[in-house]
Order: structure tokens, then C-alpha cells, then sequence
């Protein structure tokens, strides 16, 4: 996996593409098997809304659409209650005296995997998450590059996500960013750090910085990542 994969599956034009693009990353870290879920609501309420991606094989499409297992999914209970990444096996389904999920799961290639979830504005969730049969390293800089790389491609694809999935937005209705904003923005879209982009425009790597957290509170988003892809995406970069 390398950056413009990241920047591709941020700016994906279409779903199709988007998905396509998603599963050539998971495949390069990997893992063959990659799900998403752009969640409106809360998981237990009735009326929760729920539009899935990824390359659910077509045997586990059925299973999958049954939300009452998904409430007692330990993975999803756990994505839904803490902020952390979530590492799985077949351990974590037994403990959670669920190993009867984790059956019916892995003969499609769920036996192990990571998840993670971030939050969107408006009640929206945006869940990613990769499996695979072969066992996880059991710790250390393996599994954190693993862990870090799948919470690095949420970020990107959630806004793609957001952006293909949501009802659509019009550029007059993003907020007015200052020059400088759009500035930092650019340089920060082609890879710079904020010291970089200090020493190209002449300002301190706290006034970048600052730049930077403006600007993604304008975007209303959570990551400089998001505030690049949503503004490349209408054309502001």
C-alpha cells in the first residue's frame, strides 16, 4: 500500500470504482477480504440506516444482512462502545460466549481480522474493516503497521464514502477558506508534513498547524486528510 493508492480511494468518481480500488489496497496489505458500513444512526435503534461495501463473498451476503446477529457481533459491540481499533479472532467470539457467529463466519474468510470506526457529523458512522484465514501476529511493529495502515485507509475512504453514499452537495455549499488555508491544504495534499510546508511558505509549523485546524473546522471533518479529499473532490485544489 502506498500514499496515491490512499489518494485514489479518496477521490474515487464512482462506487464502482471506489470498491474496486478499496480491495486492490486490503489486498495489498494483505487481506482478501475488506467490508464497510456508512452507518445513519445508532446500531441497536430500529431505524437505523445501514449501506455496506467491500467484497462480501456472495455465499455471505445473506448471513450478513441479518442485523439482529449483527447486534450480537463482539466485534461490533466493541466498535460501537470504545474508540479503539479492534483486533479479532476466534477468541474474541468465544469469550463473548458468541463462537457460534465466528462458525458461521469462517468458512467465507472471516476467521481473523481488524476493524476500526470513526465518526462522522449528523449521527453517521463509518466502519472498515479486513479479514483473512492466516492468523494475525500476535504483537508488536507487524500488527501496529497493520493496525495503523487500515485506520490510515478509513480515513481516506471515508469520504469517499460520505461523498458517494450521502445525499449530494453542491460546491456553493462548502464553507469560504482563506488563501492560506488553501495553501497549506495543497502542499498538504501532495505528501508535505506541517514542517514541511512551514519552510515552502515561509511560517511557522504552529501557524500551519493552526491553518490546518481551521480549515477542518470549517470542512467540518476530523483528520487533514478528509479536509484535502473533500476539497479535491469539489474542485477547490
Amino acid at each position: 500500500m502506498n500514499y496515491q493508492q490512499l489518494i485514489d480511494v479518496g477521490l474515487s468518481e464512482d462506487f464502482a470504482s471506489f470498491e474496486r480500488r478499496l480491495v486492490a489496497t486490503a489486498d495489498a496489505m494483505g487481506f482478501p477480504i475488506i467490508s464497510g458500513v456508512l452507518m445513519r444512526g445508532v446500531l441497536q435503534d430500529t431505524n437505523v440506516q445501514i449501506t455496506s461495501l467491500g467484497n462480501t463473498p456472495e455465499g455471505y451476503l445473506e448471513v450478513a444482512k441479518d442485523l439482529g446477529e449483527a447486534r450480537r457481533d463482539p466485534v461490533m459491540t466493541k466498535l460501537m462502545t470504545q474508540a479503539v481499533p479492534v483486533v479479532y479472532d476466534q477468541r474474541t467470539y468465544s469469550s463473548a460466549g458468541a463462537g457460534e457467529i465466528w462458525e458461521a463466519q469462517a468458512p467465507f474468510g472471516y476467521k481473523t481480522g481488524i476493524a476500526v470506526k470513526l465518526h462522522l457529523p449528523g449521527d453517521k458512522h463509518f466502519l472498515l474493516g479486513v479479514d483473512r484465514e492466516e492468523a494475525l501476529p500476535e504483537s508488536g511493529m507487524q500488527l501496529m503497521q497493520m493496525v495503523a495502515g487500515l485506520q490510515l485507509l478509513a480515513a481516506h475512504a471515508l469520504t469517499a464514502a460520505d461523498r458517494l453514499l450521502s445525499p449530494k452537495l453542491n460546491k456553493g455549499d462548502l464553507p469560504k477558506l482563506t488563501k492560506r488555508e488553501l495553501d497549506v491544504l495543497s502542499w498538504t495534499a501532495q505528501g508535505k508534513t506541517a514542517w514541511e510546508v512551514s519552510v515552502i511558505l515561509g511560517m511557522s509549523e504552529k501557524t500551519v498547524n493552526f491553518h490546518l485546524g481551521n480549515a477542518m473546522r470549517k470542512l467540518d471533518v476530523t483528520s487533514k486528510h478528509q479536509a484535502v479529499l473533500k476539497c479535491v473532490a469539489f474542485g477547490l485544489l
